[in-house]
């Protein structure tokens, strides 16, 4: 799956968001790239035509938004990363790492996001789908949407507990917590970050804090996942945060 790049053209995943009014009626899904240097790694420009995401924002402004030239899957420090513009593709590749034996069952997810992502879809993907990769990318690209992808992972057990990280206190109790607690059960452990988490709105969070929680969880996650958010942050912003945390 993620071969070849499609257009979701219909009002579904996060296409359904305001398409009566949008501009723009279908939203752009590029291809997988695996790459073996993060200089690689390139954006959509507004010449591009290439609309990733489209809705309004806080003040009723529509905004019109290009994100990554592909899905990048790379390797850091020996495991896998995957690079996705809207946050809703990890989805698929949470499975996919199911389904090659990187991850299994009942898995902890260390979530750093401005946002939750805990909104429900009430449609679920149960078990003997879930094993099914067509049907698990139908289900990521057709039903869910930026804001509903993990529920569903763990009503179907993927996801044993998630651990929000979205502000100051909650890397503040995670310093504290991970000398206790150095190890997770043998579960294994994903690495969920949105790059948003870097927008200017939160540069009140000290940077170096956020880069050193981010790279705390890196190394004892099995699997990273990594989204740019085009919608909620300057995607030059978010690639250089991306590069200037992982590039060691």
């Amino acid at each position: 799956m993620y071969h070849k790049d499609f257009y979701i053209t219909k009002e579904v995943w996060n296409n359904a968001f305001s398409i009566e009014v949008r501009p723009h009626k279908e939203l752009y899904v590029p291809a997988l790239k695996k790459i073996n240097s993060f200089s690689e790694l390139s954006l959509l420009q507004e010449s591009d035509n290439k609309v990733t995401f489209e809705e309004f924002d806080f003040n009723d402004t529509m905004q019109t938004c290009f994100g990554l030239q592909n899905l990048y899957e790379m390797n850091w420090k020996w495991k896998p990363l995957y690079l996705v513009d809207n946050h809703t593709h990890v989805m698929y590749f949470w499975y996919l790492a199911r389904s090659q034996g990187i991850i299994s069952d009942n898995t902890l997810l260390y979530h750093i996001d401005e946002h939750a992502d805990t909104r429900d879809p009430w449609v679920y993907l149960m078990k003997p789908d879930s094993e099914d990769l067509q049907k698990v990318f139908e289900y990521t690209n057709f039903t869910l949407n930026v804001g509903n992808y993990i529920i569903p992972a763990e009503k179907e057990w993927l996801i044993w507990e998630t651990i929000q990280i979205r502000g100051q206190n909650a890397l503040d109790e995670y310093n504290w917590w991970r000398y206790f607690h150095l190890e997770s059960d043998g579960r294994s452990i994903i690495l969920n970050l949105d790059l948003d988490f870097f927008e200017p709105e939160l540069d009140f969070i000290d940077y170096n804090l956020k880069k050193q929680v981010i790279l705390d969880v890196a190394k004892k996650a099995n699997l990273i996942t990594v989204c740019t958010s085009p919608y909620f942050i300057d995607q030059k912003r978010a690639l250089k945060v991306f590069k200037d945390i992982f590039w060691t």
